[in-house]
């Protein structure tokens, strides 16, 4: 269960980066970078917290 997370949550972030970049920025390759970068840290924030929960707290 833990792992079908994992991927659903990779699954949204890539999907939304790619949406950001190809249809709202187009050429504006430094606000898209900082975008990129903010939902990639948030990512990996959430799975670190929430792997940390079920280490914690286990099933």
């Amino acid at each position: 269960m833990f792992l079908i997370r994992i991927l659903i949550i990779a699954l949204v972030i890539g999907t939304i980066v790619w949406f950001v970049n190809n249809k709202i920025l187009g050429k504006n390759l430094v606000f898209a970078r900082v975008i990129s970068v903010t939902l990639i840290v948030t990512g990996i924030i959430y799975l670190l917290l929430g792997g940390l929960s079920y280490l914690i707290e286990g099933n």
